[in-house]
């Protein structure tokens, strides 16, 4: 006699060992009972998993538990204490514990865990000594919380590469700038449109980053790891002092006067430069959204980030023919227009390149 086994949970179990993350029943029935339920849905696979009854376990020190922890699968015949003392060292060891239940019982392991989750049809009490209720009673669902937790960390990573590539260059243009004799090349309010489009409409573009299935076949990251890794950096690095050489070079460059035409106190230069500037951070966004070589890759299924770089292309078009004396900007030609266009485009070839040479040097790309 036993419940019936959705297709569903079989799925489940496997997306979530795909993701690298252990799963352990801990069950009221009997270990033969529980070691068939444990083979039909694919937690039993090899011989050297562990089944073990409450019994066998509290027989057990905490050493010894330990030493068995990454090969057991079910716990039979369990009591509310085995929960909560399983979760106690699993976290002794390092681990990340999450903990699924619907009984009264469950309430102590949901609230001991870091991520407790309570069934939609289990008890109040245990809803509320957990983090989040799946209220379909699925699998599927832990599943899908794992995978959208990893894409949420993956767009905060995004969104710190862009904004810190963008901050890089700004950096090095105001150190740099003053000692080759550029002291006021983005204004204060350029500066406020540039914080906009960094923080505020960066911000929600990266955002609705869509979950790709294959996060899950990715290793779960440690609880120290750190934001920044060696990949982000070397993006930021690399891209931030290309683009800020190629902002430097464009205003103290004399072959520049051939694409921008010569005026009094130089307004037309330093407005194209506001426009590579501006057109450099739109490029550097979609270098920022992906590891991959092709930087357009699932980009239409983040239809908002194209929206806002889109609204961000045409808006400072506006600016620069429309924004006066109070965005310091004059009328540009087409062909200057184009230039600055062109110019800002060679951040995909460098970073590209980048990427490239990564890859060939088995170096882990990606966030």
């Amino acid at each position: 006699m036993k419940d019936e086994v959705r297709k569903e949970a079989i799925d489940g179990i496997e997306l979530v060992k795909k993701a690298g993350i252990q799963t352990v029943m801990i069950t009221g029935d009997n270990k033969d009972t529980a070691l068939a339920i444990g083979k039909e849905v694919g937690l039993i696979n090899d011989n050297s998993d562990v089944v073990l009854t409450s019994t066998e376990l509290n027989r057990m020190t905490s050493d010894e538990i330990k030493k068995i922890m990454p090969k057991l699968r079910i716990v039979a015949r369990s009591l509310p204490q085995d929960k909560s003392k399983l979760v106690k060292i699993c976290q002794e060891m390092g681990m990340v514990v999450g903990m699924t239940g619907d009984g009264v019982n469950d309430a102590l392991a949901l609230k001991k865990s870091d991520v407790g989750f309570a069934l939609g049809s289990g008890s109040e009490v245990a809803k509320d000594a957990s983090d989040i209720v799946i209220l379909d009673d699925n699998i599927s669902s832990i599943c899908k919380a794992i995978l959208y937790g990893r894409t949420i960390f993956k767009s905060i990573r995004k969104f710190i590469i862009y904004q810190l590539t963008v901050n890089i260059c700004a950096l090095i243009l105001s150190i740099v700038g003053v000692l080759v004799g550029i002291s006021t090349p983005i204004t204060i309010i350029q500066m406020l449109w540039l914080n906009m489009i960094m923080d505020t409409f960066a911000g929600l573009a990266f955002s609705y980053e869509p979950p790709l299935k294959e996060y899950l076949s990715e290793k779960p990251k440690n609880k120290d790891e750190v934001i920044l890794n060696k990949y982000m950096l070397n993006q930021i690095v690399v891209n931030g002092a290309y683009c800020a050489v190629v902002c430097l070079l464009f205003l103290k460059l004399p072959i520049i006067k051939h694409f921008i035409r010569f005026s009094e106190g130089d307004k037309f230069l330093y407005t194209a430069y506001f426009a590579l500037f501006i057109f450099m951070g739109i490029c550097n966004s979609f270098a920022s959204r992906t590891h991959r070589l092709n930087i357009f890759a699932h980009i239409l299924q983040n239809k908002v980030f194209l929206i806002i770089n889109t609204f961000i292309f045409f808006a400072q078009i506006y600016i620069i023919y429309y924004g006066g004396n109070l965005f310091r900007t004059y009328g540009l030609t087409f062909k200057e227009l184009l230039f600055c266009l062109i110019l800002s485009l060679t951040v995909f070839p460098v970073d590209y390149l980048r990427k490239y040479i990564l890859k060939k040097r088995n170096i882990k790309i990606g966030v």
